[in-house]
């Protein structure tokens, strides 16, 4: 009875694992011949296609390159569980072909491509050698005439003259002939290496988003000659910084995770951009809450638990440069119990201090971004700082009568006499006081919106940065007043 009992605990894990092995439904989970060399990928991809036929340039393949060199392929209708950090590929066919077809016609490579494809440089090729056969058989059978003749010095005369202009003839026809191999071969060259560098106007889509700065890290490289396929790499560590493509996909993904159908555009020169066909569904995924994520979250959810723990019974949010005093001891209400006033300044500057760190790690983690901190930020920080700091700097060593800053009808409300202590000086409660509570509790959630629905933090207009500074400068010159 007792070994059964210890082989069933196992049990519980098991299913558990069996559940997340099957909702994850990410690339991870495909076989381990999925996972190959460079030197292996085109055959891969090819016992992969759809059909034999790749007449036309599509995307074939999409993976991931993993540590080693080695890379992923991701089977069609499956997500790639990526991070930003990952380095992604994409398998194209027929990619020389392609840019014929996508390049404005006066290009250097289009003329080329016109030269091979149309076959218009081999046609005027087999005229020029056409012409040239025909001349030299002219001027072959000028000379069969010459040497039948010539003991006929009239007609000599008119046969050298004709053998002159039909030799001259030959000449350029050759001259034209060799000309034409050459420029024929030579686009032939200029298309085989030339498109190379036009490969690095590609740009990644996803989710119907083109992300403009998404484009390749090199230029394509031919990974099978049979089938014409060509390797382009991507890496994702600049994904959001095409901010309008990268919002819109947050906004039509999960919560938890940026989803999105992945394909390809072309830019060319002139801005014009043309989509490429996918053979079969790929899509990619970048999970937004990681281990990370949740640990940083979790120290900083401690942080302030914490903080809010300590906040009732410490002077962490007090004001301990103002002493109470003609203090009660006799069943002492909560005005009798602290020796020092609650601060609204170390309020304000604890409350900036919270929303902007967590709004750093949630954006940090959505986009992958560290720069997520801007000016708005740093002046809010800034002013709830240096209000703090004047307001700890004129209150050194007041004292306030207790008795005479109570209010006339105690509260039982823990929350309601906390909330009258934030706003009240020895005198009972203020309207400058009042004022900066209610714009920084407005602005507060003002930001905290502005980061959740448009995965930035806002930047605040000059006009609303000087309303707050001016509500903690009134606080200030009012405290100032207090103490004299």
């Amino acid at each position: 009875m007792k070994s059964s009992s210890l082989r069933s605990k196992p049990m519980p894990l098991l299913v558990l694992f069996l559940m997340m092995a099957g909702i994850s439904g990410v690339a991870g989970d495909e076989p381990a011949n999925m996972i190959t060399g460079k030197a292996n990928l085109g055959k891969k991809v090819k016992e992969r296609l759809l059909s034999s036929d790749t007449a036309m340039p599509k995307l074939l393949a999409f993976g991931e390159i993993m540590e080693g060199g080695k890379f992923r392929l991701v089977p069609a209708d499956t997500t790639l569980d990526a991070k930003f950090s990952s380095d992604v590929f994409v398998v194209i066919n027929d990619l020389d072909g392609l840019f014929g077809e996508l390049l404005e016609p006066e290009t250097e490579y289009a003329k080329n491509w016109k030269l091979i494809v149309n076959r218009t440089g081999e046609d005027q090729l087999k005229r020029a050698a056409l012409e040239r056969a025909e001349q030299k058989i002219k001027l072959d059978n000028v000379d069969k005439e010459r040497l039948a003749k010539a003991s006929d010095a009239t007609a000599m005369n008119m046969l050298n003259v004709e053998r002159g202009k039909t030799d001259l003839a030959l000449k350029d026809a050759d001259k034209k002939e060799t000309t034409l191999t050459t420029q024929v071969e030579s686009a032939k060259r200029f298309i085989k290496h030339g498109f190379k560098p036009l490969s690095l106007n590609f740009r990644l889509r996803i989710g119907g988003e083109t992300f403009d700065k998404l484009h390749p890290t090199d230029v394509a490289e031919m990974i099978d000659s049979e089938k014409s396929l060509f390797l382009l790499r991507f890496n994702l560590r600049d994904i959001n910084k095409d901010k309008d493509a990268w919002l819109k996909l947050l906004k039509s993904s999960p919560m938890t995770c940026m989803v999105g159908d992945v394909a390809l555009t072309y830019v060319s020169e002139s801005g014009k951009k043309s989509y490429i066909g996918v053979d079969s569904g790929f899509r990619l995924g970048i999970p937004l809450f990681r281990w990370e994520f949740w640990i940083s979250m979790g120290i900083i959810v401690g942080c302030l638990g914490l903080f809010v723990w300590k906040a009732p019974t410490t002077d962490v949010l007090r004001d301990t440069g103002i002493t109470l005093t003609n203090l009660t001891q006799v069943n002492p209400n909560y005005w009798h119990q602290h020796k020092h006033p609650l601060s609204l300044a170390r309020l304000q500057m604890s409350i900036w201090f919270f929303i902007i760190i967590g709004s750093f790690v949630f954006l940090w983690s959505t986009t992958g971004s560290l720069a997520g901190v801007n000016n708005t930020a740093l002046i809010l920080m800034g002013i709830s700082g240096g209000t703090s700091m004047f307001a700890a700097i004129i209150s050194e060593k007041r004292d306030w009568d207790a008795k005479k800053r109570e209010p006339a009808n105690v509260s039982d409300s823990a929350f309601t006499n906390w909330f009258i202590d934030i706003l009240s000086s020895d005198e009972g409660m203020t309207i400058h006081r009042f004022q900066m509570f209610a714009w920084t509790l407005v602005l507060a959630v003002v930001f905290v919106n502005g980061v959740l629905s448009d995965y930035a933090m806002p930047l605040f207009s000059n006009e609303l940065l000087g309303l707050m500074g001016i509500s903690s400068g009134i606080y200030i010159g009012f405290k100032i007043k207090e103490g004299n």
